[in-house]
């Protein structure tokens, strides 16, 4: 068991106060801007005639559930967390539903919830029923909060989590199971081809649902080391280091700014070949399905 020294005191209520309030200018934004009207303007674009983009919307969501029934039949899982009271850092291997703590497990969630409602409506379409409005108003939301989670998973998982694992010598082969490779690699990509594709006219204001889904998850989070497990699934999210409130931003943040990286591909004289190039190339950089050479040689 490894413990990780918490130097400067103890900023615990510096990190709530910071969360709380990013909270108070999310809720103020909604208040007073047109958003809601963005969003009922804008969210149709995401509809579909094509019955190729519904095959390939029930071929992903059919993913996304084999994917979730396989983290309850595939055994207990793997998980390096910290300790809310000392801060120190156990193993731990939760089993069915208490796998759902991590980020990379919501952006699971988003991707199943996205594609269900996009199926929901394109039917509804096809059949000529009466198109449900806010259906539609939260298939845009939850796509935005959706791609940029999946994009940041993708990058952390590859340029921070997998290098720590190999720095310390960890066996790490469960980072490539199925559902592992789901939430880490292929949820950026359903989402990237979602919006090539389907092409749906973003706007650069949708990036606060990315801020929303961040401080969610950080709320979470909190609810769950306090009032539940009593510990955090990623150590950087603990409350007490003078950093915390950092990194509490940064967090929040990230999913924003990876949205707004996205939304400026989307510019480039609409979605053509470039844009095409540029996401393909970014995903290349970001995902990874199997271990490396130097991943084998520590495990």
């Amino acid at each position: 068991m490894q413990q990780n020294n918490i130097n400067g005191g103890d900023y615990t209520k510096i990190t709530i106060a910071t969360i709380v309030s990013i909270s108070f200018i999310i809720i103020l934004y909604f208040l007073f801007s047109n958003i809601g009207q963005i969003i009922s303007e804008k969210s149709e674009s995401f509809s579909s005639s094509s019955s190729i983009v519904l095959i390939y919307r029930l071929a992903f969501f059919s993913v996304c559930v084999y994917a979730i029934r396989y983290m309850f039949t595939c055994g207990p899982g793997n998980m390096r967390v910290v300790t809310l009271d000392e801060n120190k850092e156990f193993i731990l291997n939760p089993i069915g539903i208490k796998k759902f703590v991590t980020f990379s497990s919501w952006t699971l969630l988003m991707c199943l919830g996205y594609f269900l409602i996009a199926i929901i409506n394109q039917t509804m379409e096809l059949l000529k029923v009466n198109a449900i409005s806010w259906l539609y108003s939260w298939q845009m939301i939850i796509f935005v909060a959706g791609i940029s989670m999946s994009f940041l998973t993708a990058t952390v998982v590859r340029y921070i989590i997998l290098p720590d694992e190999v720095k310390i010598g960890r066996e790490h082969g469960h980072m490539f199971l199925f559902h592992e490779q789901i939430m880490h690699n292929f949820a950026a990509i359903f989402f990237a081809f979602e919006m090539l594709i389907v092409q749906p006219d973003l706007q650069p204001d949708f990036a606060i649902f990315g801020l929303l889904f961040g401080v969610l998850y950080i709320s979470f989070a909190y609810q769950l080391a306090y009032f539940s497990g009593g510990y955090f699934v990623y150590s950087f999210l603990h409350p007490k280091p003078k950093i915390a409130p950092i990194f509490a931003v940064g967090l929040a943040s990230s999913i924003a700014l990876f949205y707004l990286g996205l939304w400026t591909v989307t510019r480039f004289n609409g979605y053509n070949w470039l844009s095409w190039i540029i996401i393909i190339g970014w995903l290349s950089l970001i995902v990874q399905f199997r271990p490396t050479k130097s991943n084998h040689n520590n495990s």
